[in-house]
């Protein structure tokens, strides 16, 4: 198979290192946010350039030999003016550098969609989309690794694209795959040139750069390494937590060290917050302002969007139904939070809470509640019943749609699904009065 030749003088002597991105997309905008301010949409609006930059700035930092990015730079096959001149700006300050750039494209940046006109630097290379092309990396004039990728010549691939790849040749040196890719099964992104990790076994490569799903995540250790930098900026409240790429180090042995960096400036959190044990308004004020603190003295000075979801039984219960009063809540929070450098914006309150409720009292009961609440306890407790209920669910799960989108349940979530059933069927039955007596 025809190589494709780029070298570099970067880098640090008698390593090989790289920055693995993917799944930029830039100028996609936030989603679902409630009650937003301009001033707070104009911050957001930056951010997946702000996540771009700050990888631009780790490669020159840590004097990376290439940086590879894994599919989906833009946001969509239309992408804007905007963004396409934004990329290339940075791309050039890594040509400055002398570091290498290698970029396969996916689903959200297929090849097919429109480009504009403008000049690419010399230092990157796109892989194409009508094969797997093999490309060598050279340093100091010899061949230090071989980046084999190919990129989505359409938006919807739905074929095995490793299929298209070469094993690794015996004289190749260190190998890595480069693709936008599902390996197994993740409902929470469509299908998209589906593989399994035996497939990308077979073709013996070193490191697998994959893109494609959002959340960080090493697939496979060791023999190859498969890793998933998820996307450098989380974009709506189900993709919380840190976000950023993989910087790899290779010793002259082959050995393989990897470091997740986190390059996010907007992070997105969940917090549940138990009403157990507060009695009065001004407690769960002070409860969820200290959390607010803590989250403000913990986010490493970037900015974030929180959403609080109040959960447990308690007298509150009845307080947080009140029209109006998550309302205020939320506006008494989000009041004085001024748009600097780092800003907290509280997205939403959700009420999870129920009725306060002694269960050592319901199973006494001998009425309708009294046997709901048995026969929870029972499944929870009575082995041989709790297979038979999950031999009734049994073909939930085995069907052919069912298997696409759910996973079996174990006992630990079998018994905290029975427990919520059984607190929603509760806050439906009992009024507050049989809660007091």
């Amino acid at each position: 198979m025809k190589k494709t030749k780029m070298s570099a003088n970067s880098g640090k002597a008698g390593t090989l290192s790289f920055v693995h991105a993917a799944d930029l997309h830039l100028d996609s905008p936030f989603t679902g946010i409630s009650g937003i301010d301009p001033e707070l949409g104009e911050r957001l609006a930056k951010a997946t350039f702000q996540a771009y930059e700050a990888i631009i700035e780790l490669c020159i930092e840590e004097e990376v030999d290439f940086l590879l990015i894994a599919g989906d730079v833009y946001d969509s096959a239309d992408k804007s003016l905007y963004a396409q001149v934004r990329f290339i700006e940075g791309l050039r300050k890594l040509e400055t550098a002398g570091i290498q750039v290698f970029i396969c494209h996916g689903n959200h940046d297929p090849l097919d969609g429109w480009s504009a006109s403008l000049t690419w630097p010399e230092n990157v290379h796109i892989m194409k989309g009508n094969r797997a092309e093999v490309v060598e990396f050279k340093k100091d004039g010899e061949t230090a690794a071989v980046i084999v990728g190919m990129s989505y010549p359409a938006q919807h691939i739905m074929k095995n694209l490793v299929k298209n790849f070469p094993k690794k040749e015996g004289n190749w040196p260190f190998t890595i795959g480069l693709l936008h890719c599902s390996v197994g099964s993740n409902p929470e992104h469509a299908p998209y040139a589906p593989c399994t990790l035996q497939d990308l076994r077979e073709l013996n490569y070193d490191y697998w750069a994959l893109g494609h799903i959002h959340t960080p995540s090493i697939v496979c250790k060791e023999a190859p390494v498969v890793i998933y930098p998820g996307n450098p900026q989380g974009r709506h409240s189900g993709e919380n937590g840190a976000r950023g790429c993989f910087v790899v180090d290779v010793s002259p042995g082959g050995d393989i060290s990897t470091r997740f960096i986190e390059t996010d400036s907007v992070r997105w959190h969940i917090r549940e917050i138990s009403i157990e044990g507060l009695e009065k308004e001004g407690e769960l004020i002070e409860s969820l302002q200290s959390q607010l603190d803590a989250i403000r003295e913990n986010s490493g000075r970037r900015s974030v969007i929180c959403s609080f979801a109040l959960k447990g039984r308690g007298p509150l219960h009845h307080i947080l139904r009140q029209e109006g009063f998550l309302e205020d809540l939320l506006r008494l929070l989000r009041e004085g939070e001024t748009w600097g450098r780092q800003f907290i914006w509280v997205d939403r309150i959700e009420d999870d809470t129920l009725f306060p409720v002694e269960r050592e009292l319901l199973l006494k009961r001998e009425d309708f509640v009294g046997d709901l609440v048995k026969i929870v306890e029972g499944l929870k407790t009575d082995e041989k019943a709790l297979d038979e209920f999950c031999e009734v669910l049994s073909p939930l799960f085995d069907s052919r749609n069912g298997r696409k989108h759910i996973a079996r349940i174990d006992d630990e979530e079998m018994n905290y699904l029975l427990q919520r059933a059984e607190n929603i069927l509760l806050d439906a039955l009992l009024t507050e009065e049989d809660n007091e007596n």
